[in-house]
């Protein structure tokens, strides 16, 4: 034979050592007879099923997709809610203001007209009801800002490659116990902020308001202990005061945490900006036709232009203009 049955290979002579010759046998391993006998013995095998993908493939040796989990983290969830809890309690702290302005408004009506039963009975359900929803709502918002501030610590600190040296016990406390959490939230906050003058800015804000509203739920709570009735009069204008200052307060609240999250008042993060070198000699950026318009009276030409780098204005590409440099933004 000269063709090989199975590989169909020439089948040559065999080599002989020190010969120049390249013919050799081409070999060719065998099951052994009882094998083969048994391979023809068994069943033809059945036609798997078609394999098919109910997701899309992933690279891995193994391509088992990780099953949802059912389980909530509520603290994730609160973590992420506070913001909008500190809104929606700004929200029932001004209609509790308006509640008060409105019994105010009763009493000065009351002193030379009689007023209607149903009336009083709407403003004092308007005042109980906002009260009462405004105070659930702060506790709500506590709760939720106390789980930011851990995190948000956590976060913070293992960026830099370190741990927060305060114990989770301590920032409750510190957040919880009266009198201490006049104080220890705002320092619990500056210990956070990184050469961000705004963000130092609110935290100092928040810390005043926050302190002046304490203060001023004191004395309207000492103020009801007065029963004349120019004292219970001004104390409605003192609740309504107070109410003011802690919508304030949730208002700045909302916007302390979202600074030290980057992101803007909707929740999107926010685009730094980057200075870059750029010449002086360049072209001002085109104008409107208002602008020219409003230049039209004066033929003055700015001492310096600020250009940006994502504007459709053309700059001047000469060696002596990119020698030079003034600040041009470009965005990062």
């Amino acid at each position: 034979m000269q063709w090989c049955p199975k590989c169909h290979g020439v089948l040559l002579h065999p080599f002989t050592p020190g010969s120049n010759s390249q013919r050799s046998f081409r070999w060719i391993a065998r099951p052994p007879k009882s094998a083969s006998r048994a391979r023809s013995v068994a069943a033809p095998a059945q036609d798997s099923p078609t394999p098919r993908y109910t997701q899309i493939p992933r690279w891995g040796l193994q391509d088992r997709l990780p099953e949802p989990s059912t389980h909530r983290d509520w603290s994730t969830a609160a973590v992420n809610n506070a913001p909008v809890f500190a809104v929606w309690t700004a929200i029932a702290y001004i209609v509790a203001a308006i509640a008060e302005g409105f019994r105010y408004g009763i009493l000065l009506r009351n002193r030379t007209h009689l007023i209607d039963p149903a009336t009083l009975a709407f403003s004092d359900f308007a005042v109980v009801t906002a009260g009462a929803v405004a105070l659930l709502l702060t506790v709500a918002t506590a709760v939720c800002c106390v789980f930011w501030l851990v995190r948000m610590r956590r976060r913070t600190f293992a960026a830099e490659g370190k741990t927060d040296p305060r114990s989770l016990g301590s920032i409750i406390a510190g957040c919880a116990v009266p009198g201490i959490n006049l104080v220890m939230p705002a320092v619990f906050l500056l210990e956070l902020v990184r050469r961000d003058p705004r963000a130092l800015l609110l935290i100092r804000l928040w810390w005043a308001s926050w302190v002046l509203g304490a203060i001023l739920l004191i004395v309207n709570w000492g103020w009801r202990f007065r029963s004349s009735l120019q004292a219970m009069a001004d104390g409605v204008v003192l609740a309504g005061v107070t109410s003011l200052l802690a919508a304030v307060t949730a208002i700045l609240t909302a916007m302390v945490i979202r600074r030290l999250e980057h992101r803007t008042w909707r929740g999107r993060a926010e685009q730094p900006t980057r200075w870059v070198p750029a010449p002086p000699g360049v072209q001002p950026p085109v104008k409107t036709r208002t602008a020219h318009a409003a230049d039209s009276a004066g033929d003055q030409e700015p001492s310096a232009h600020s250009v940006q780098r994502n504007d459709t204005t053309e700059l001047e590409d000469t060696p002596a203009a990119r020698e030079d440099a003034t600040s041009v933004r470009e965005p990062a």
